[in-house]
């Protein structure tokens, strides 16, 4: 399964800082909140810290890795599946944004998959999904 780009809200933010929208394995979800309360609750939000992976490898031996960046979502009217595994350190495998049946889910019509090579992991349904911020970012060693 992979990402429908078109079912995004502002993914343009992301397309324009990587040339296209990244696969986000090896990514890493920071922070998580999920919010009950407003007219479009409730809802999730999430910031990820992705990057691009380069074929350069620096003198330990490892890939070096370029434009960090990190990705704000925004995700409303959502239906919480699976949320599990958050710790440390929340390093995700791919995200999945598909179509789904608005008629069978509430008036839902997107599916998301958070998959994880290591800690978070989640699934949910949403009304809809909009990247609100892309901004450069730092990694902690």
């Amino acid at each position: 399964m992979t990402t429908n780009i078109g079912l995004i809200k502002g993914a343009d933010r992301v397309t324009k800082n990587f040339g296209g929208w990244p696969s986000f394995h090896d990514a890493e979800v920071i922070r998580i909140m999920l919010d009950r309360s407003g007219s479009d609750g409730p809802s999730l939000e999430m910031q990820i810290h992705a990057f691009e992976m380069t074929r350069e490898v620096d003198p330990s031996g490892y890939y070096v890795n370029k434009n960090h960046s990190l990705i704000s979502m925004r995700h409303t009217r959502i239906c919480l599946q699976e949320l599990k595994w958050f710790n440390h350190q929340n390093v995700l495998s791919c995200i999945n944004i598909f179509p789904i049946n608005p008629e069978e889910n509430e008036g839902r019509g997107i599916g998301v998959e958070l998959l994880s090579l290591y800690g978070m992991e989640a699934k949910f349904q949403c009304a809809e999904c909009e990247v609100t911020d892309v901004r450069p970012f730092e990694p902690s060693a």
